[in-house]
């Protein structure tokens, strides 16, 4: 473990400020200001809420592709205890799979779960943009008789935000191309996705950043105690970082 500690300061204490930064754009009324440009007030509603491309492929269709993802990494690790000795080409591997696999897996499930605990309403509830909940800050607590939301963090964005365990996949294989590439496509693929669902009236921008700042916080505990950070320096598999 002492190992891994100064792998988990480095990663991990950069989230105070930033949450900082979050709390501070949470009272500045950035919300509203941000759903404020995909709300129609004439038609009471967000015109890209029920839009099908929007719905079939950058909702569910992305969703099911990091889903085929986690499958084929769960796949790669089961076939690597299968692999015959004289063929160990799978074995060195073969952390790099679990590691994927539960990042992919338990990242957007831990949205989910916090979720579920949340209060904090989407858009489209709030009065201002054709709801019934008043708007309030991450912090601050609702009226009575206000049932819960269960809008906080952005699952969806979670769903583009887990990808930056490739990030780490990159280090472990001693590849820094590979690893930025990794980075890129997280951050790429979690604000993508969730700007669809600010778009849709979904979501907050605040519950889209929230979502990557508990995405990466998974995904490094995870990389910390499936991967050593040792690994780093000696890297599990060589690769060609031409």
């Amino acid at each position: 473990m002492k190992q891994r500690l100064p792998f988990f300061v480095r990663h991990l204490l950069p989230l105070i400020p930033l949450a900082g930064i979050l709390f501070a754009l949470d009272h500045a009324g950035i919300d509203p200001l941000v759903t404020g440009w995909f709300f129609d007030a004439q038609s009471g509603g967000f015109p890209w809420r029920y839009n099908g491309f929007v719905e079939v492929v950058l909702h569910h269709g992305a969703k099911n592709l990091v889903v085929l993802v986690a499958v084929a990494a769960i796949a790669g690790y089961l076939i690597s205890f299968l692999a015959p000795p004289s063929q160990p080409s799978l074995q060195p591997s073969r952390p790099l799979y679990l590691f994927v696999a539960l990042a992919l897996s338990l990242a957007p499930l831990t949205v989910t779960a916090m979720k579920n605990f949340s209060m904090r309403h989407c858009p489209w509830d709030v009065v201002g943009f054709g709801g019934f909940a008043p708007y309030v800050g991450l912090w601050e607590t609702y009226p009575a008789g206000i049932a819960a939301g269960h809008c906080f963090p952005a699952g969806h964005a979670s769903t583009g935000f887990c990808l930056l365990a490739f990030y780490f996949v990159g280090r472990a294989l001693g590849n820094p191309r590979l690893a930025y590439a990794g980075l890129a496509l997280g951050l790429f693929a979690g604000l993508g996705l969730g700007l669809v669902r600010i778009m849709q009236g979904a979501h907050f921008a605040s519950h889209v950043l929230w979502s990557g700042v508990v995405c990466w916080a998974v995904v490094v505990v995870l990389y910390g105690l499936i991967i050593e950070p040792r690994h780093e320096a000696r890297p599990l598999v060589t690769t060609s970082t031409a």
